[in-house]
Formats: C-alpha cells, sequence, structure tokens
C-alpha cells in the first residue's frame, strides 16, 4: 500500500495519488555554501533566500550549495526498483551518491527523479548530495523577472519504491522537442479526446515498465469509479513486457452521460484506480487518479464557457510564497492562501509565474476553481542564438514536466507558454513561442494555450489559441480610465482572437493613506490604500461592461518578494497584492472583490479604516456591501439609510474632535455589522 507524505491532501477523497511506495528523505540536511565553505544544519524544505531576498538591494546570495545527507537505505529496499524524487530544486541540481554523479535536473518548479537501484547500499549507510544552484548565468527560464530567485530545495525528496514490474513514474521522452529526457509523472493519464452531457470519449494511457531481464506477463486490471465509489468502467486485459522493456499502453474508452466537473457549482470528481498484477495475480504496483469531465470553449466576443455554458472567469493571481520562507511552503501553507482568498469568492486563479506544488492542482480540483498553469518564460529568451539554444531546451523541458506532471486536475483550464516575453532586451522570442505552443498541442488537444501580453500587437501574442494583457493603465501609464478604451480597440483590431487581461493592479501600503486619493509618482515611496480601492473599483466596472474578456485576473493576492524593488516605503517588495506580505491584513480592494464576487456570505465593510487619524469636520465614509441597503451610525447616531448601489455606499458626516465610534448596518440584516473608531484631529 502506498506511504502518501502529503497528509493534508488525504484530506480530498479524489485527490492524485502517486501509485508506488514513498519513503521521505526528512529530517536534518548539512547544506555547505561552495564558495565559503560554510555549513549549517537545515531542514527541508528550504531556501536560503529566505531573508536576503526579500529585504531590497537586488544583492540577495545567488550561488552553489550542497545539500547532504547520510541515509541508511532499508535492506527490504534491495531487489525492488528504487528512484529518488525531488520536487523542486530552483534552478540547477547536480545528484550525487556515495560520490558517484547520477544525474542533472535544470529547471527550478517542476519535480525530477533518478533512479539508484544499482547505485545504492543496501542495509547500509549511503551518502546524498544534491547541488544546487540559482546562479545568474543559468540559461533557462526566467532569465529576468520581477519576482526572487529563491535558492534551495523547495519541495520534499523522497524514496520511491516499486517492483521490478511496475507503473512507471519516470518514463523517457524522445520527439522533435524533448531529446531523450526522463520525465518525472504519474503513470496513468486520461485524455479527453471529446466531451458532452450525452458522452465523454476517452483514452486511458499508462507508462509500463519491466526492470527485469526476463520476459513476463502482466495483468491490468482499470476501474473507474464514481464519487460515491460506484464502479462505471472496467478494463482487465494481459500485456506482455519484454526483458528491460518500458511503454506507455493505451485504450480508448466512452462513457455514457458522464457527471460533468462544472467549476464550483459542482465539482465531481471521478476516480480512475490502476492495479497491475503478475502472472501469479500477485498485486504489483496501483494508482488512483482523479478525472473531471468538462467541455472548453473561448467565444472571442462572449467569452468562456465551460459545458457549453457561459462562465465568465474572474480571479486572482497567486504567486507560491509566504513571508520569511520563499518558495520554501507546506500544504498547509498553500492551502491558507488559496482559502484566504476564496473568501472574496472568485473562481479563477492565474497560478503565477511556474508550476506551482501538487497539492495546490488538487486542492483547486476539489474546489472547482479554474485555473490557468505557465511556465515561467518571462522577460525574455535569450540575447542571442547561442543563449536561445539553451533557453528553449530548458523551456521545452519545463513544458512537459508542467503538463505530463499535472495533466489529471480539470482544474486546469489552459497553459500558459509566457509572460511578457517581449520585455527585454534579446532575440526575437516568436520561434521559441511557437515551438512551446506545438510542444504542448502534441500533448493535450482539449484545453488552451494562452500567453500574458506586454505588446498585444506583437506576432508572440498570437500563436496561442487565446491571449490576455498584463494592463496598469492608471499606474504606470496613462489613466485608469484608459484601460476600457485600449481594450475596445484592441477587440476591433483582433476581432476573432479571444482576448482576456491576466494582470492588473497597482501598489498600495496599508500605512499610507488619503482621500480623496489621487495618483501617487509612479515608483516612488507613496502607495496609499485608497487608490489602490480607486483602481480596482474603476476597473471591476469597466470589466463588466466588456463581456468579450475571457478571464480577468487580479495582479495579486498577496505582496510577494522583488527583492531589486524600492517602492511603497516596503523595500524589496511588490506591494499590488489584495493581502499583506505576512497574511494578516486584507486590505480594503480585497473587500471590494468581495463584495461583487461573494454572494453567499452576507457582510458590511468600513473602508479607510487604518485611515484613523485625520481631519476633524465634514468627511466622507464609504462602505463596500454586497447587500441592499446600509444605516451609518456616528458616535450612536443615525447618519440615515442609503441604497448599496454597485455594492458601494457614501454617507457625508462630521467627525468630532478625538474618538468617533463608527457603525455600519445592513438594513435588511441588522446582525450584519461592522466598526471602526476614528480620530479627528
Amino acid at each position: 500500500m502506498k506511504k502518501n507524505l502529503l497528509t493534508l491532501l488525504l484530506l480530498c477523497a479524489t485527490a492524485a495519488a502517486w501509485a508506488y511506495q514513498h519513503f521521505p528523505v526528512d529530517g536534518t540536511w548539512t547544506l555547505k555554501r561552495l564558495s565559503t565553505g560554510e555549513t549549517k544544519n537545515v531542514s527541508l524544505p528550504h531556501t536560503w533566500n529566505a531573508q536576503d531576498g526579500q529585504d531590497g538591494g537586488g544583492n540577495y546570495v545567488r550561488d552553489v550549495f550542497v545539500y547532504s545527507k547520510q541515509v541508511v537505505v532499508p535492506a527490504t529496499f534491495e531487489g525492488k526498483t528504487v528512484y529518488l524524487k525531488v520536487g523542486a530544486a530552483n534552478t540547477q541540481a547536480i545528484l550525487r551518491v556515495n560520490g558517484e554523479r547520477v544525474g542533472e535536473h535544470v529547471g527550478g518548479y517542476s519535480a525530477f527523479m533518478f533512479e539508484l537501484t544499482d547505485i545504492l547500499r543496501y542495509g547500509a549507510g549511503n551518502t546524498i548530495e544534491l547541488e544546487v544552484s540559482n546562479k545568474e548565468d543559468i540559461l533557462c527560464p526566467p532569465l529576468s523577472a520581477d519576482f526572487t530567485f529563491y535558492g534551495g530545495i523547495s519541495r520534499p525528496v523522497e524514496w520511491v519504491v516499486c517492483e521490478k514490474l511496475h507503473l512507471n513514474p519516470n518514463p523517457r521522452v524522445n520527439n522533435q522537442w524533448i531529446p531523450n529526457q526522463r520525465i518525472a509523472q504519474p503513470a496513468v493519464r486520461v485524455l479527453q479526446n471529446s466531451v458532452s452531457a450525452g458522452k465523454a470519449e476517452l483514452e486511458y494511457r499508462a507508462q509500463l515498465r519491466n526492470a527485469s531481464k526476463e520476459a513476463q506477463d502482466v495483468r491490468l486490471v482499470v476501474r473507474i469509479k464514481a464519487a460515491d465509489g460506484k464502479e462505471v468502467w472496467s478494463l482487465d486485459e494481459s500485456v506482455r513486457l519484454q526483458a528491460w522493456e518500458e511503454t506507455e499502453w493505451s485504450y480508448p474508452l466512452t462513457l455514457e452521460q458522464p457527471h460533468l466537473w462544472n467549476g464550483k457549482a459542482d465539482p465531481y470528481l471521478y476516480a480512475v484506480e490502476t492495479e497491475l498484477y503478475d502472472s501469479h495475480d500477485k498485486l504489483l504496483d496501483s494508482s488512483r487518479e482523479p478525472l473531471g469531465l468538462r467541455s472548453i470553449e473561448v467565444d472571442p466576443e462572449k467569452g468562456f464557457f465551460l459545458n457549453g455554458v457561459s462562465y465568465p472567469l474572474y480571479g486572482i493571481c497567486l504567486h507560491e510564497e509566504k513571508k520569511d520562507h520563499g518558495r520554501a511552503v507546506s500544504d498547509a501553507d498553500r492551502k491558507e492562501a488559496i482559502d484566504l482568498l476564496r473568501e472574496t469568492g472568485l473562481n479563477y486563479f492565474r497560478l503565477s509565474h511556474y508550476q506551482h506544488g501538487d497539492y495546490t492542482y488538487a486542492y483547486l480540483d476539489t474546489l472547482g476553481i479554474a485555473c490557468w498553469a505557465e511556465i515561467p518564460a518571462v522577460n525574455s529568451v535569450g540575447l542571442n542564438e547561442s543563449q536561445n539554444k539553451a533557453y528553449r531546451r530548458n523551456a521545452v523541458s519545463a513544458m512537459i514536466e508542467l503538463v505530463r506532471q499535472q495533466y489529471n486536475h480539470p482544474s486546469i483550464i489552459c497553459w500558459g507558454l509566457s509572460n511578457e516575453i517581449n520585455y527585454k532586451p534579446g532575440i526575437d522570442p516568436t520561434e521559441t513561442v511557437r515551438e512551446l505552443n506545438e510542444l504542448v498541442k502534441s500533448e493535450d488537444t482539449h484545453r488552451l494555450t494562452t500567453v500574458a501580453a506586454m505588446f498585444p500587437e506583437r506576432q508572440t501574442n498570437h500563436i496561442s489559441d487565446v491571449f490576455s494583457c498584463n494592463r496598469y493603465d492608471g499606474w504606470y501609464y496613462d489613466t485608469i480610465e484608459h484601460f476600457g478604451t485600449e481594450m475596445d480597440r484592441l477587440h476591433g483590431l483582433f476581432p476573432n482572437r479571444p482576448m482576456g487581461t491576466s494582470e492588473y493592479g497597482v501598489g498600495a501600503n496599508i500605512h499610507q493613506h488619503e482621500y480623496p486619493a489621487m495618483k501617487p509618482a509612479e515608483g516612488g515611496q507613496y502607495h496609499p490604500e485608497e487608490y489602490q480601492s480607486l483602481f480596482h473599483e474603476a476597473y471591476w466596472k469597466m470589466m463588466l461592461e466588456r463581456p468579450f474578456l475571457w478571464s480577468t485576473s487580479v495582479w495579486a493576492g498577496f505582496d510577494f518578494a522583488s527583492d531589486g524593488r524600492n517602492e511603497g516605503s516596503q523595500p524589496g517588495i511588490n506591494d499590488k497584492g489584495l493581502i499583506t506580505f505576512d497574511r494578516s491584513v486584507r486590505k480594503d480592494a480585497f473587500y471590494w472583490y468581495k463584495a461583487n464576487w461573494n454572494k453567499d456570505e452576507r457582510f458590511v465593510y468600513l473602508t479607510s479604516r487604518r485611515y484613523c487619524e485625520r481631519p476633524a469636520g465634514l468627511q466622507t465614509l464609504k462602505i463596500y456591501s454586497n447587500g441592499s441597503r446600509a444605516e451609518l451610525f456616528v458616535n450612536g447616531k443615525s447618519q440615515g439609510v442609503q441604497p448599496v448601489a454597485e455594492c458601494q455606499a457614501f454617507w457625508q458626516v462630521k467627525l468630532k474632535k478625538g474618538k468617533n465610534r463608527i457603525r455600519v448596518v445592513d438594513a435588511d440584516t441588522p446582525s450584519v455589522q461592522d466598526e471602526i473608531v476614528l480620530t479627528g484631529k
């Protein structure tokens, strides 16, 4: 039976499961910086940039470190096939076991595995060394980006132990894009060729391996089970595997009248259970993968459709990061981040700018929240042909790892090929993006490909199925209102191209305030929270008027580290989040979206609550609410009932000097209220 390390994932009954025995290589590791010889003890996941990557200056350590550990490999592993799996290591990792170089992986956000069957000493001690580098000269995505490139091993390390005959977790891929590379992936995938309410036409694929010197007969037993455990389809097939053979075995299948995965309304999941038996009916291996059946379409005029029904995607961009932890976060941290943001009522995440941990996709499956998954092809693809050749090799590797590793998750509705890829100087990225698109289409025909564009008229942005624009009108350039006119212009220029908005946002420091808010100086130290609210109020209203936008996503869910930044009086921080970096404070703009998106939880919210000292006398007070009427009280005296129009209501009130108790009540549900204290000066 499988020993599942992701204990939080056990809460999700239909979550994806690796098929084999897993044993963590946890506890204490020794970390040595090669350039200085400095050593210390650490535990995984770990980054050496947890502090210096978030304090500003752009001078965080980018160097080579070695993680090492003495491990006694159980004697019971002998005679099996043994792999070492690394969840992610940024950016380049070299594995050595007992002093022998085993292999190398480049790319900081995807899992990789190496087979160690013939290298390990069983029942004895072994030295495991992972040399990890995040140096600037590594030619893989991203070459540059507006976030910190945390070095380290950011996800767990574990043994994966299989019988000689097993479902292969590390098959070899060799095609025109991927030259002879092993990919750590679930051994079972179910391709969705055509899905409707009447019929789902699928293809089951299993990676099989015979790691013995003799041909073997095996039985593959496959069952698809409904959410209640009832079996809806099964297969029992004999397969002969030659000595040392690795193969992908496939079988077409049809489910009549399938129960569809229908977003938040009904995130229905089947389970695909696979068992592998030898010729004596001994169970050798097993697997359980999620299956969510749905159809995806985008209309250039009407936007996104899920299962043939209009389903506007509105949500938030999410980095995988936490203050003082960098990207070395736990599954509990991942769940906390998602739960905090889904309070807004969103139905969609853009998972920026790289592959996230497995838990994130599995959890979104169960919540019915759709997502955009992408690789970190950001800003540039290299300065010249030589750089681009190496970059492209690593980019296609990251792309196939993302697609293969996360393929079975129905929450993923599109694969992101690039982000602002024309931003920095370099060679034309068009052919790189075209190659990435072709690779994805060879792997997955039922999802969309997309890009996040800075210069939307460039050819690079018109290769994928759909595209989206990163817009900062009213922050870095132009006025807020220019967003609407620019979207209309682009829609008119490309009437047959589905277009969305992949980023939009402004900085906000919760300790800086003014009302009414004016646009602050670009790149300055003053980022009043009220201007962020004004920006998002206007953008969301303009988006509602443009149903052709296939998706929209706020930049960003949380403030995050970008060590080279120095603005908003928060060095090293991009402060465009709806929630502060430490996840403790929801900014006012968070509640603007909650008022618009969350119709299940009635609330009222007094804005500018942190502007707690302000001039006495006449003041305008504003609330956000998803109700229809609200009554305001100042120092116990009613200021009248106001209608809530477009999720807002306003009162002109007079503040006395000293403390003023402000209370707002939902006029239709008096138990719903909010209260603050303002000091008149």
